[in-house]
């Protein structure tokens, strides 16, 4: 705990050599000038200054110092200079068995009351003003000490909290960057074994097919390494030439359509949105299309599919439909993938069989629409 109040541990230290000096003046104001007073001025002051350096030895000195001072009558100093250095004490030092700031604060207040009731009492006969001080110094002690506990208490509890948050960030990045992995290397790998199928099927009877397929392979898997190139350049926090990222957004999907029309599905892509998205909207947007395309080119066995993109005031819509064989919604790491980049949203969406045949992914995200 170097810093409190925005102040560095430095111009604390200052800060108690001011309020030393100061205490030492007033109290030799109050005193009568002789040798011991000076004594027990430096005696008290002196910790005061060092209290954040050495703490437990500051506050031995200072205890001992004022219990001698009121003892011989030298100072008539409720503790105050012992309250102020105790308060570090515990501030700085761990407690066995810490308890609430709630408890800590009830016992505060009801010993505190007991003590200026006592204070009140015993300081109202004559020749008992000694004992009223003593039990004055003691609340004064008892409330540093608490209040020290409470600020201490209220400093972990920050820190956990800000430890806890940092956990989260790490673990929801963490899960971003595994659905981007995924996205990228499901969907690169997902065309180039349907292509390489496709060449060694054809092989042997449409020799010039073959060529094709390679092309879309070679094609593919270099925009994948462009891909992770920029993604592991982003988590290497370097900065990567603009030219390097591939396109993003909407205006990826005229290519990324036309890598899947390569595996002989036709894809119908009509996109309806006059205003502009989101960049992050029109990343998630990308990524969704791009996983319900990499579905149907594996698992569906469709001709032709139909991608609908259409924008409104409240939020964009995006349907994926195809004529394949449909079936139950089985939920692999793309649809999960889909969820978790809707609920990022609190939008919605659903996946199933069509009731004329094939299968759908609808999905709703709401946003604020940006001008262009």
């Amino acid at each position: 705990m170097t810093e409190e109040y925005g102040l560095s541990r430095r111009q604390l230290i200052v800060a108690d050599c001011i309020v030393a000096l100061g205490y030492a003046v007033l109290v030799q104001l109050t005193m009568t000038p002789t040798g011991a007073g000076v004594l027990v001025v430096i005696g008290l002051a002196g910790p005061i200054a060092v209290r954040r350096v050495w703490p437990v030895h500051a506050f031995a000195v200072v205890a001992v110092v004022s219990v001698i001072a009121i003892a011989t009558g030298l100072l008539r100093d409720p503790l105050l200079a012992a309250a102020y250095v105790l308060y570090v004490v515990a501030l700085t030092r761990a407690s066995a068995r810490p308890l609430s700031s709630r408890r800590l604060i009830w016992l505060a207040g009801s010993v505190g009351f007991l003590v200026l009731v006592l204070a009140m009492v015993a300081g109202a006969p004559a020749g008992r003003a000694d004992v009223a001080l003593v039990l004055t110094g003691i609340a004064a002690l008892y409330g540093a000490w608490i209040l020290g506990r409470v600020v201490r208490d209220r400093r972990a509890a920050a820190a956990r909290a800000a430890r806890v948050l940092a956990e989260q960030a790490v673990a929801e990045e963490r899960l971003r960057i595994a659905r981007e992995l995924h996205d990228i290397v499901a969907h690169s790998m997902g065309l180039i074994a349907v292509k390489a199928g496709v060449a060694n099927h054809v092989l042997a009877v449409r020799p010039e097919e073959v060529s094709d397929a390679l092309s879309v392979i070679e094609s593919t898997s270099r925009d994948a390494l462009v891909e992770l190139r920029h993604m592991l350049g982003l988590l290497r926090t370097t900065s990567e030439p603009a030219d390097l990222a591939p396109p993003a957004g909407l205006a990826a999907l005229p290519e990324l359509v036309s890598r899947v029309e390569s595996t002989g599905v036709q894809v119908e892509l009509a996109i309806d949105v006059p205003d502009g998205l989101p960049e992050a909207v029109e990343l998630t947007v990308q990524r969704i299309v791009q996983e319900c395309l990499t579905n149907v080119t594996k698992h569906a066995r469709a001709r032709r599919c139909r991608v609908a993109i259409s924008s409104s005031a409240n939020g964009v819509r995006v349907e994926v439909t195809d004529d394949g064989a449909g079936g139950a919604a089985v939920e692999g790491h793309g649809l999960i993938g889909i969820r978790e980049r809707v609920s990022m949203y609190d939008g919605t969406h659903r996946a199933g069989p069509r009731a004329d045949g094939g299968f759908e992914v609808v999905v709703e995200l709401p946003h604020r629409r940006v001008a262009r």
